[in-house]
């Protein structure tokens, strides 16, 4: 079967269960995951590869960007420390964990792979975590250290794998020579994020165009990634530098049809992105089995219960003992600064530790080898354990993680954040119309002669006044921590502009099919209904 018709097939069935399992708590990496494991077992199912150049060069740029460009720089400042200690200490421990661990299971595949496997597996994935949290909400410090983690793991994590997969390939390695690349490539990739970023972000305040602008936005995180590549580096830390500086600096000088269109696509973009490749990782099963079938079972369980166990119980050990309690012990200002928090929040970081997609890529990015062990291929070692940690962390802490949130009762620390996300949106919505309607009434006292100015200036008062009410009417009806049901309430609030817009376009659609007015007719007018809808959304 073509490729092309395969993928095909792969993004219908994304869409048939994500559309099945919306309202569940069941994380969609999960289901697809274990759906694609189900796939690759069918026989005479086409075999689909993982390619990881695509997923590395490709898929990675787009989703560093994506999350990066769509998160406050200011809130993951905040929370700077503890997520520098996860995004890069956390990563280098468990390396150096599992490279212990796995040197002492098969110390015949030597310390580089070792510390290859560490690599791989260190970085936890933010996929998974923000499907669960858009479900049930997490407290939001929580999910921005877990999000900044998620953006800059992947930099550490990935160096390290290029460091110690060359020092399998050559037997050569220098830490001093490691460490002062490494140091140089982080400060080299900020500082070519930051100056890229405004001349980026300049350059695409000048694009009025909203289809050029769109073309723009998608070449933007390749133009950040392939130079520091080249130039040594992994391209992923100037891609977040570049994706932050340009949503958090120059988003509010882009044109309105440009943030509408965007704020659409991107999302839906970095969803079939990463639903493809959890599909993919579960198809990949069957092969990777298979590649190993010579091992024992009793082998391959101690393999990969060791590894999970190091990879869960080693997070653990960090983020209570260096995120938690060493910095507050050792620095009384970060006590007093910030006390400890309560016990659920480190144990929630702690379950979080789901791995990903960008694992298996890295895993399936390594050389076949010459050297055997018992007649099988060390790569495919280490991808079958890299795909079964996948799988078990999904299994095991993304299906539990909703559950522990309710039982811990974090959930209604979220809903209580959400409540007063949701006022404070509502209170800035009155005040962003008060100074309007400051403004108009003072530019009526200026325009008193102008009788045809003057009529559309009273007009836009009035509208503005009825919804301030309307506005001030819903903050005082919302006097309980309750977090109320945003689209239940939007659907009340639109029902009869509904009504009368489901009129017009009824009309609309008379007009089309009796031939009264052309195709691009219909769609201008249609385009001013929806921009109605979406003008008075709160």
């Amino acid at each position: 079967m073509d490729q092309f018709i395969i993928y095909l097939l792969l993004f219908a069935i994304i869409v048939l269960l994500g559309q099945v399992f919306q309202k569940s708590t069941l994380p969609l990496a999960l289901v697809l995951v274990l759906f694609g494991i189900l796939l690759s077992f069918i026989p005479y199912f086409p075999q689909i590869k993982l390619d990881s150049n695509l997923v590395l060069d490709c898929f990675l740029p787009l989703l560093v960007y994506q999350i990066s460009a769509f998160s406050s720089w200011r809130d993951i400042r905040k929370q700077i420390r503890p997520i520098a200690l996860l995004s890069i200490g956390h990563v280098i421990f468990i390396t150096v964990l599992i490279a212990l661990v796995f040197h002492a299971l098969i110390p015949a595949l030597g310390w580089p792979l070792a510390f290859v496997l560490g690599a791989i597996i260190s970085p936890p994935d933010d996929v998974a975590i923000v499907s669960i949290a858009e479900k049930i909400r997490m407290p939001e410090r929580i999910f921005i250290i877990l999000e900044g983690e998620g953006v800059f793991n992947d930099a550490a994590a990935l160096t390290l794998f290029r460091y110690a997969l060359a020092a399998a390939i050559t037997a050569e390695f220098s830490i001093t020579h490691a460490s002062i690349h490494f140091t140089s490539m982080v400060m080299g990739e900020i500082i070519y994020g930051l100056v890229l970023g405004q001349v980026l972000g300049l350059i695409r305040t000048k694009i009025t165009n909203t289809s050029l602008h769109l073309i723009a936005s998608f070449v933007t995180p390749f133009v950040a990634y392939f130079p520091a590549v080249y130039l040594g580096g992994t391209g992923i830390l100037a891609t977040a530098v570049v994706g932050f500086v340009i949503g958090n600096k120059f988003t509010l000088r882009f044109t309105p049809e440009y943030r509408l269109i965007a704020l659409a696509i991107w999302p839906t973009f970095a969803l079939a992105l990463q639903s493809i490749i959890f599909l993919l990782v579960g198809l990949d099963m069957r092969s990777t089995f298979i590649k190993i079938s010579l091992i024992p079972m009793a082998s391959l369980a101690l393999y990969v219960f060791s590894i999970i166990f190091v990879v869960i119980v080693g997070r653990f050990i960090w983020v209570y003992g260096v995120l938690i309690f060493l910095p507050r012990l050792l620095f009384p200002h970060i006590r007093k600064k910030d006390p400890y928090p309560p016990w659920q929040y480190p144990f929630i970081i702690s379950w979080s530790g789901i791995r990903g997609g960008i694992s298996l890529a890295a895993a399936l990015a390594i050389p076949a080898f010459t050297l055997k062990v018992n007649g099988i291929d060390p790569r495919d070692i280490l991808v079958f354990l890299v795909v079964c940690t996948i799988i078990a962390t999904l299994i095991l802490q993304g299906l539990s993680l909703p559950y522990i949130l309710r039982k811990m009762g974090i959930d209604k620390v979220g809903q209580s954040e959400r409540y007063n996300e949701h006022m404070s949106e509502l209170q800035a919505r009155v005040q962003m119309i008060s100074a309007a309607l400051n403004w108009l009434e003072n530019y009526l006292t200026q325009i008193e002669n102008n009788r045809k100015l003057l009529s559309e200036v009273s007009h836009h008062i009035h509208e503005y006044k009825v919804l301030k009410k309307h506005l001030e009417h819903r903050i005082s009806g919302h006097h309980d921590k309750i977090t109320h049901d945003e689209q239940r309430e939007m659907k009340e609030d639109l029902a009869f502009l509904q009504q009368i817009i489901e009129i017009e376009k009824a009309e609309l659609t008379k007009l089309w099919q009796n031939e009264k007015i052309n195709l691009r007719t219909r769609n201008k007018l249609l385009a001013s209904l929806d921009h109605q809808i979406q003008r008075h959304l709160i």
